[in-house]
């Protein structure tokens, strides 16, 4: 949630004085703001877990590992999503435990149990990097939100799975900017400054980082069973977004839903009986 004054202000200086608008925003883009508690709905998943760490540029990453652990089981890695944590998946981390798969995860940086004030792509691949550098390959990947976005463009550059499961994902790097923009107060037809200013500050160096960072373009690998989950009434990502990655993605499944909105997809039965059969289907 922004508080009413800072969109207030947002809107002006939008109107006013463009680059002060998106120059201030692209110094908070990485801001992730307070941390995500456990929810009482997941305390007995968080308790139950078994702790680790990896370490991410630097930082302390804690890790998270639920069911199975003997090396034949099958594995996935859940990558949550903006302000979430780990212990969000819990409803998923349950039917999977059931099913008798191993299930990791992690808090990303700058959030739940990790360390470090701020998270992008970059950093959150990084930390899925170091899962794989200690686990080997999963045979599958779930991610929420920015860890769908995160996880679908670390399957296209090399992340080692058999199937993915996107739940709640923006299309792209202008997408997320989009959402933030609209969260914050500035003006739509700020986009590409506001996608510059970011660019720059957050990612030196790096250029064509806004081709490089879109799941349309740079697809997952055809090899890869995939799953797009989205709501009808996701206010942060809408069912257009599916339906874009769904084409991009010739083979993939399309599910959407109604009344979740953008985090209830995550506790829907439906939805998670839907990826559990999805992981657990043979690939052609």
């Amino acid at each position: 949630m922004v508080p009413a004054p800072l969109r207030a202000t947002f809107r002006t200086l939008s109107v006013v004085a463009p680059p002060v608008a998106t120059g201030i925003a692209a110094r908070l883009f990485t801001q992730v703001g307070p941390r995500a508690r456990v929810r009482p709905a997941d305390q007995d998943v968080h308790d139950a877990a078994r702790r680790g760490t990896v370490e991410v540029g630097g930082l302390t990453v804690t890790t998270y590992q639920w069911g199975e652990t003997s090396p034949g089981a099958p594995s996935v890695l859940l990558v949550h999503g903006w302000q979430r944590r780990a212990s969000r998946f819990g409803a998923l981390v349950r039917a999977l435990v059931e099913a008798g798969w191993s299930v990791e995860s992690y808090d990303g940086p700058a959030h739940g149990e990790s360390d470090g004030d701020r998270l992008t792509v970059v950093e959150h691949m990084a930390a899925m990097h170091a899962m794989q550098a200690r686990h080997g390959a999963y045979t599958a990947v779930v991610g929420h939100s920015l860890g769908a976005f995160t996880a679908g463009l670390a399957l296209h550059e090399g992340f080692r799975a058999e199937r993915f499961a996107s739940l709640a994902g923006p299309t792209s790097f202008d997408s997320v900017t989009a959402t933030y923009m609209r969260l914050v107060g500035i003006a739509p037809r700020l986009l590409d400054r506001l996608c510059d200013d970011i660019t720059r500050r957050e990612f030196p160096g790096q250029d064509g980082l806004r081709d490089r960072f879109d799941l349309r373009r740079h697809p997952v690998p055809e090899h890869v069973g995939t799953l797009f989950v989205q709501d009808a009434d996701d206010r942060m990502h809408g069912a257009e977004e599916a339906y874009a990655l769904h084409a991009a993605h010739p083979g993939s499944e399309l599910m959407i839903t109604e009344g979740q909105g953008h985090n209830g997809v995550l506790d829907d039965e439906t939805v998670v009986k839907t990826v559990v059969d999805h992981l657990t289907r043979v690939p052609a």
